[in-house]
Formats: structure tokens, C-alpha cells, sequence
């Protein structure tokens, strides 16, 4: 299988780590590093939209969408299963990833608009993601024994998305509101999973 990915993205970084959550870098998965901005043939070939991540199966279908990825490696690949198939652990790390989906959204968001030109970007619709970001990072740390009950998938695509707002919006002072998801993130970010995927690097 190849998966398409970009070494900056939130949403691509969320399987690499994964695939070495579960110990299987580099084994049925080759991660193949892409512009998506430049929409090369092999990436179109995957994802007609020219998004990262995309899957690109050994049966000759496809697949984009880092959550709809994320669950499909997670059943067929060996290794410890980081969304439960069923029950209410399964919406634990639902709700869990879907605060994560959220943060990441806005953060990218927020990204690409002050990548705009000159005279082109908007202030207030920057101020409103990173309003956002904020919100969601006091809403997590209000749930803060969701995160710690495990690490599944939940909990890495909260750690993916929080140091994807540290990389790329280092004012944006969420840490603030949420001293123990700061905490938390601080600790989650030295497991060699994030270590080895770190954009930074």
C-alpha cells in the first residue's frame, strides 16, 4: 500500500503516527512524501482533490480522509487496536477525535489564510479560528480523564492536533485556559511515535 502524505500536514502526520503506534512503519504501508499544492498525477491518481493524506491499496482502490484512513489501517493492520470496534469505549475516542478533527480544521484554516497575499486575508476570520482552537482546548481540558484513561486513537489525534497549533500558531495562547492539556500534550509529544513524525525535524 502507499500512502500519500506531506510532512507538515496534521491530517497525514495523524497515520504516520499510527502506523508506528500500531509497529508497522514501513512494513504494508510505504508513506510517500508529496506536494499536494503542485497536484502531481500518482496524488490525483489517489484523490482527485489533491489531498494529503490519501490511500493508495494494494487491491487498487483508494481512499482520502484521515479519519476514514485512520480506521481502515487500524482493523487490517496488525498491532494493538486504537479504535475499539464496538461500545462505549469506541465513542470515547470518537468524541475524543472529533474535539482533535475540530482543533486541527480551524488551525489549518487559520494557516492557509495568512498564506494569502497582501490585501487578501482576513484578519477576523483568522481571530475566529484561533478562537476556535481555544474553545476546544478548554473543552478537552475539561474532560482531561478522557485523554488519560488510554492511548488510543482519540487521545493521539488530540496530541497530533495540539502540536500542530504549536508549530504553526505558537501566540495562540491556549495553554492558558488548559494548564493540564499542556501538561498532558508536553508528555505525549516524547513518545517516539511523535518524536519521529515531529514537521519541525
Amino acid at each position: 500500500m502507499k500512502l500519500y502524505v506531506n510532512k507538515t500536514s496534521p491530517y497525514a502526520r495523524k497515520l504516520l503516527v499510527l502506523l508506528r503506534e500500531k509497529g508497522q512503519a514501513g512494513s504494508r504501508v510505504e508513506a510517500v512524501q508529496t506536494d499536494p499544492w503542485t497536484s502531481p498525477g500518482d496524488l490525483l491518481a489517489a484523490n482527485p482533490a489533491s489531498k494529503v493524506p490519501a490511500l493508495e491499496t494494494d487491491e487498487g482502490w483508494s481512499m482520502g480522509e484521515s479519519w476514514a484512513i485512520a480506521e481502515y489501517l487500524d482493523e487490517i493492520l496488525p498491532g494493538p487496536r486504537l479504535l475499539p470496534p464496538a461500545g462505549p469505549a469506541r465513542w470515547r475516542e470518537l468524541r475524543l477525535a472529533a474535539l482533535a478533527q475540530a482543533m486541527t480544521d480551524a488551525a489549518f484554516s487559520a494557516a492557509i489564510e495568512g498564506r494569502r497575499p497582501d490585501g487578501e486575508r482576513s484578519p477576523g476570520w483568522v481571530a475566529r479560528q484561533t478562537a476556535a482552537v481555544e474553545r476546544t482546548a478548554a473543552a478537552l481540558e475539561a474532560q482531561l480523564e478522557l485523554l488519560t484513561a488510554g492511548f488510543g486513537l482519540g487521545a493521539l489525534s488530540v496530541g497530533v492536533a495540539l502540536d500542530y497549533v504549536a508549530f504553526r500558531h505558537p501566540g495562540v495562547p491556549w495553554r492558558d485556559a488548559a494548564p493540564g492539556l499542556a501538561a498532558w500534550h508536553s508528555e505525549v509529544v516524547r513518545r517516539p511515535s511523535f518524536q519521529a513524525t515531529d514537521p519541525r525535524g
